[in-house]
């Protein structure tokens, strides 16, 4: 008689390779940089931009502070003649990243200081665009989407003056042929890993552009910064507006006395569930009105509530020199930064982000292709429209404007030798009649591969009654449709 042992009656285990438990790992934490965000993304999910102001010539620390100081209160020194600065809140006050780098750049010639300049959506690209070879020219460098295409004409000493680790590791990716930050970081991510462990991990990211960690700001700059922690949590807008009010106030009097307004309001929300809600706001032009900024955040909140209970509330203001406004006796004041911004934030809240603003044609055949984006009135404005021709020596009457239908208008139209003869419509104080011109027709279609194609003949016909109308026929469908009038 046998009696079983334990090796009898437990499972072989199976040998486990080290390749084994580094896939099993690389599964529950992948090594793969996380994706940039594009402009319009980052916008969505809150700005993301950095600039690095670095001196070309023996500058003294302080006007490079000093500079810094005046565009951002969030910004990092390394060392004494580079600086990292969160620009993420001057874009309604100095447009986009190309505006806010042309803005450091005439400050910094104003002061006489020669400096190498990037922006960027990451600390670590504009770190390294730096730290590159010098471009031809004092004009910086921008980058507004992915990253990683600007970064890999890098040499690879960049990056490595940048990471500071052991030379024995760069010493072995030259001899792979290794030249440039961009050959880096396509390598696998897993053989990177398996070769120089997590420090090799950690030089690739730096390659792709990804921030090790985020922006530790100098404590010895001033910040207008306001927090309270509540006794109970605040589930709904109406108590937590009480609280904004307190915080605002002093922020708004210690704004007043030094002379400053706000760029930027950023609003961080500690929720119960030990998340954070956080929302920044552009203003349009430097404010420090209490009531107009507590109106501004509620309005915001209302669109994009806090999925939870709010315990700590943490109110941020990016100041900017405070502005001087001159009225002309002449002319009728416009209205003020403060009445603009609150109008479009009601009018946000109403009727959603993505429908008011103004409108931009798209660089596109489809008719009608539009987008709308943020209301400035102090952009400037393109002429729209072609001019009409004029007989000589008379005045140039302006641009011809089509005003639109939307949607067009259904017409009847009689034909005769395949062109519109007279145009008949059932809505009153609509133009119709018989046809004096006409000129076309214009086929257009395109986007067949997707559901919203379209397929028509356009013209261009004078009426009867003195107008000039755009029509279409629709060559699927055989209608007849008024797209707008001319003026």
């Amino acid at each position: 008689m046998k009696i079983p042992s334990y090796d009898d009656l437990a499972r072989s285990i199976a040998d486990v390779h080290p390749r084994d438990t580094f896939d099993q790992v690389t599964r529950l934490v992948p090594f793969e940089a996380p994706v940039v965000r594009t402009s319009r993304e980052a916008e969505a999910a809150g700005p993301d931009l950095f600039a690095c102001v670095r001196t070309r010539s023996g500058a003294s620390a302080g006007a490079l502070m000093a500079l810094a100081q005046d565009f951002s209160p969030r910004l990092e020194r390394h060392g004494d003649a580079c600086i990292v600065l969160d620009a993420g809140g001057l874009g309604r006050l100095l447009g986009d990243a190309h505006g806010i780098a042309d803005a450091l750049q005439q400050s910094a010639a104003g002061r006489g200081l020669g400096i190498r300049l990037a922006v960027a959506p990451t600390q670590t690209a504009a770190l390294l665009l730096t730290l590159g070879p010098t471009a031809p020219g004092p004009s910086p460098d921008v980058v507004t989407g992915d990253v990683a295409p600007a970064l890999a004409p890098l040499p690879l000493e960049t990056l490595q003056q940048h990471a500071a680790e052991p030379s024995r590791m760069f010493d072995a990716l030259k001899r792979w042929g290794i030249r440039t930050t961009g050959e880096l970081a396509a390598l696998p991510a897993d053989e990177v890993a398996a070769r120089f462990g997590q420090q090799g991990l950690a030089v690739q990211r730096l390659a792709r552009g990804v921030d090790p960690r985020p922006l530790v700001p100098d404590p010895g700059v001033p910040r207008f910064i306001q927090s309270m922690e509540l006794e109970w949590p605040i589930e709904e807008l109406e108590p937590l507006s009480f609280v904004l009010a307190r915080l605002l106030d002093p922020l708004a009097l210690t704004l007043e006395r030094a002379d400053k307004g706000g760029a930027a309001v950023r609003l961080d929300l500690r929720l119960v569930d030990k998340t954070t809600h956080a929302r920044v706001l552009q203003l349009p032009a430097p404010m420090r009105d209490p009531k107009v900024l507590r109106t501004l955040l509620s309005l915001d909140l209302e669109s994009h509530p806090p999925s939870a209970g709010i315990d700590v509330v943490t109110i941020e203001i990016d100041p900017a020199p405070a502005r001087i406004v001159q009225f002309s006796l002449l002319e009728r004041a416009i209205p003020s930064p403060e009445t603009l911004a609150t109008l479009t934030a009601r009018l946000n809240a109403l009727v959603g982000e993505d429908r008011c603003g103004s409108p931009v044609l798209l660089d596109s055949h489809r008719p009608d292709a539009f987008e709308m984006t943020r209301f400035d009135p102090d952009a400037p404005r393109r002429p729209s429209g072609t001019s009409a021709p004029r007989a000589p020596g008379l005045p140039d009457p302006g641009p011809l404007i089509l005003r639109r239908f939307r949607p067009p208008v259904a017409v009847r139209v009689g034909m005769q030798r395949g062109r519109p003869s007279h145009v008949a419509i059932d809505r009153k104080g609509m133009p119709g009649g018989c046809v004096e011109q006409s000129a076309g027709p214009w086929r257009s279609s395109g986007a067949w591969w997707t559901g919203a194609h379209w397929d028509r003949d356009e013209w261009d016909v004078a009426l009867s009654d003195g107008s000039v109308c755009r029509m279409y026929r629709d060559r699927e469908t055989e209608r007849w449709f008024m797209e707008g009038v001319v003026d």
